[in-house]
């Protein structure tokens, strides 16, 4: 079946290797049809210090610049230019303020990846180099936290197109212990009540998580909510693009999903029945 990957990272993201260009060829030696570039809006010096969680300003023009050669060279696959928006508590204002002067992108990624108290007060639950905060705040109280941020996240005026990796907490091998499906039905009439696509996201099973984001029960909870669903790779190398897709078309079989849904260039959705 055609195969698309809407979530992936270059050297840009101050976190991955690769160039632009290398990513879409390995997604074109794939024989993708659809690949996204989706580096991380910058973020505030006093939170990225050494340039190592997302683009710093002066890149945005070269990685879009970038992004257009590689979409010139290659006809055979549709090149999103995308952004994945780090959305923090009281953070909006700078979020916007930041698309609207690099965008407009053809697709923007939400996802919360730090609880933050001010500009140079945060903790990074999904690093390992934070991991002990776990412990200091008690991992249910963490979800909970995580929960109430991406949901903030997904009704504010944002234009997010999908909400990725949405359990991202599991990350470190945190997942929930505690009964999580009201937490999890939550997530998904949220979603549901704005039209926002998720994502599942292969990367999980590379983590300590070794799971697929979101977990079967979330993902289940997205179906039977009527939320679109796109796949995706989240691939910080070329040679991370189109992993295990396979199994996230497996997932979303499983779920109840008929078909993925594949955000274009326009702004429109297109659909890709899920084949057995």
């Amino acid at each position: 079946m055609e195969l698309t990957d809407t979530h992936t990272h270059t050297w840009f993201s101050g976190h991955g290797v690769g160039t632009v260009e290398e990513v879409v060829q390995a997604a074109c030696d794939l024989g993708l049809t659809t690949i996204a570039l989706t580096e991380h809006l910058p973020l505030p010096t006093a939170i990225d210090t050494d340039g190592t969680f997302a683009m710093t300003d002066d890149q945005v023009e070269l990685y879009r610049a970038e992004i257009e050669v590689s979409r010139a060279r290659h006809p055979e696959i549709e090149v999103i230019c995308g952004i994945e928006v780090d959305w923090r508590s009281g953070a909006l204002p700078y979020i916007l303020e930041k698309l609207k002067r690099f965008g407009p992108f053809e697709v923007v990624l939400g996802s919360v990846h730090m609880f933050t108290y001010d500009e140079s007060d945060f903790w990074a639950f999904d690093h390992p180099a934070y991991i002990d905060g776990w412990r200091e705040r008690g991992e249910e109280n963490v979800w909970w936290e995580y929960f109430e941020l991406w949901c903030d996240a997904v009704l504010s005026e944002v234009p997010f197109t999908i909400m990725t990796h949405p359990d991202l907490p599991k990350k470190l091998g945190f997942k929930p212990t505690f009964d999580a499906r009201e937490m999890y039905q939550a997530m998904a009439m949220v979603a549901a009540s704005k039209d926002v696509l998720v994502e599942v996201n292969t990367s999980g099973l590379f983590r300590e998580a070794a799971e697929l984001y979101p977990a079967p029960a979330l993902l289940k909870a997205y179906c039977d909510a009527g939320v679109g669903c796109t796949v995706a790779s989240d691939a910080h190398a070329p040679q991370q693009v189109g992993r295990a897709l396979k199994l996230a078309h497996a997932a979303m079989r499983e779920a109840g999903y008929k078909h993925i849904t594949v955000p274009t260039r326009t702004g429109d959705r297109r659909t890709i029945p899920l084949s057995m």
